[in-house]
């Protein structure tokens, strides 16, 4: 198993810059705050919508779901997000629809951006351009146009800064929710926090997100989290999946206890081959905590590791974006341990390739 600390070694892996994108999250996170400024709104999407549609796949589509994670309850009416290529029947000219893409070219985003335009909805698109940018220009919607200098491995699972913060600034700009700057302040404090205390450069017996990779290593990570963090596991679940090469899957409390509890007996290599990775705050609701205690109490009888991340942050929103930099981390040392090279995805990108789809890389 190569070592953590062998910097240079690790490095060498990393011929696509996954790292730095890693380390430049509050870089993105800034620049959208700054992009923000650009965004051109009508007087009529400033109106009391009834619902609120998310529509995005893979990289593009983890905003959609830390948003519905942190804002969900907290919302006038209902939000949901689509990963596909049909949006439901209910929406209409009184619900507000963001469309993101970070190419600007995704399959399944431009169709559900052309049936909002059919149907009268009130979109509204993010991405670094392409067709979905040039249709929001000719339809004159509003729109967050990324200029993603602060993502240099070009992968859109790692713009993440600049999607989640540019599709916050878009429902703020129509009233849907309220986001504003010393929010964004307060995210940054944490991202920086969290690269102080796990950059490459801190060793393994100081660094908390190596420790975590190493007790991961050479096992299916199961990602395990509730309410406002259910978002941020999948964004993180998702990159390890595509950084890492790794195995994993997220579940949520208390609906895994209803039967995910069960299902660990077989197959009995389960042990050997799996680790659970809770995910805790001090902001669940009591019996989601209480949950947390006897779950973990029922996997160490099934003798499978466990391992623990509790934020530091006192708000939702916040404690959010600081998983998001941790697991970063986390999912960028795993990935050494593997021995590969993090940025390509040769598997995506050959299924995209046999349905005749753009690659969706911003050049």
């Amino acid at each position: 198993m190569i070592s953590l600390d062998h910097v240079e070694k690790i490095r060498k892996l990393d011929r696509e810059n996954v790292y730095e994108s890693i380390c430049f999250y509050p870089q993105q996170i800034k620049h959208a705050e700054e992009l923000a400024s650009d965004i051109q709104v009508p007087d009529h999407y400033k109106k009391d919508y009834k619902a609120m549609l998310m529509c995005g796949m893979g990289g593009s589509g983890l905003g959609a779901r830390f948003i519905e994670s942190v804002y969900g309850l907290k919302l006038g009416y209902p939000i949901e997000r689509i990963n596909g290529y049909e949006i439901p029947e209910w929406v209409d000219n009184e619900t507000l629809v963001i469309c993101s893409s970070f190419s600007g070219t995704t399959e399944e985003t431009i169709h559900n951006a052309k049936e909002c335009i059919e149907r009268g909805a009130k979109w509204m698109a993010i991405g670094s351009g392409g067709t979905l940018i040039e249709m929001a220009e000719k339809h004159n919607v509003p729109y967050f146009k990324i200029n993603p200098i602060y993502n240099p491995s070009k992968h859109p699972r790692l713009a993440i800064g600049y999607s989640i913060i540019g599709q916050l600034f878009l429902a703020n700009s129509v009233g849907a929710i309220k986001f504003g700057n010393g929010d964004i302040k307060n995210i940054v404090d944490i991202c920086e926090a969290v690269i102080k205390a796990c950059n490459i450069e801190v060793s393994t017996l100081r660094n908390p997100a190596k420790k975590i990779a190493q007790k991961l290593f050479n096992r299916g990570v199961l990602f395990t989290s509730s309410e406002h963090m259910e978002g941020a596991s999948h964004t993180i679940k998702n990159q390890l999946n595509e950084n890492a090469k790794n195995f994993s899957h997220s579940f949520e409390i208390p609906e895994m206890n209803h039967h995910l509890m069960e299902g660990l007996m077989y197959p009995e290599i389960n042990r050997e081959y799996l680790a659970f990775f809770f995910i805790e705050s001090d902001l669940y609701h009591k019996r989601i905590k209480e949950r947390f205690n006897i779950t973990k109490d029922i996997i160490s009888k099934y003798e499978i590791p466990v391992v623990t991340w509790k934020s530091k942050s006192k708000s939702k929103l916040v404690e959010a974006f600081e998983l998001i930099q941790f697991g970063g981390f986390v999912n960028y040392y795993l990935g050494a341990l593997n021995q590969v090279n993090q940025g390509p995805i040769p598997w995506v990108d050959y299924m995209k390739e046999r349905l005749g789809q753009d690659l969706g890389e911003w050049k």
